[in-house]
């Protein structure tokens, strides 16, 4: 990420800012930095709370293929692999203490985060791939208006 916004921010700010006069360059640089970071922040706050959502139902669709009859399932196979731990799921409801529902609620926590990052990546390729056709256009403006003002 470090590398992309190195590459990209450099390019978008010479392009916002190559037709600006020298005398209102203080006021469009000051424009444009305040814009960037209110994108950002709003960027951010929409990817969280896509990240939160997303997680959310993918954890509900998940816990609907887990029933009563799986944990049973469960506490049956933990003895056949070597190394694996045990979920002993009747001595768990017998006393009360749900360790073994509780291993098997953070796998499915891990799988729903797992699954938001993924629409999140998703979403983000199906963006650069939409915004592929912008830098034609923006090359078109920078190559023919001259050279940029320096600092």
């Amino acid at each position: 990420m470090g590398l992309g916004f190195g590459m990209s921010f450099p390019i978008l700010s010479a392009a916002a800012l190559s037709t600006i006069e020298r005398e209102r360059m203080g006021y469009a640089t000051s424009l444009f930095n305040m814009l960037t970071q209110q994108g950002r922040a709003i960027g951010i706050a929409f990817m969280t709370n896509m990240l939160v959502r997303s997680q959310q139902i993918h954890q509900a669709r998940l816990v609907e293929h887990f029933s009563v009859f799986d944990a049973w399932r469960l506490s049956n196979l933990g003895a056949r692999g070597p190394g694996s731990l045990g979920f002993h799921y009747l001595p768990q409801i017998i006393s009360g203490q749900k360790q073994g529902l509780g291993m098997v609620y953070e796998a499915v926590q891990a799988q729903a985060a797992m699954l938001a990052f993924n629409d999140i990546y998703r979403l983000f390729a199906i963006v650069t791939v939409a915004l592929i056709p912008s830098f034609l256009i923006l090359r078109g403006q920078i190559g023919g208006g001259g050279t940029a003002p320096a600092h």
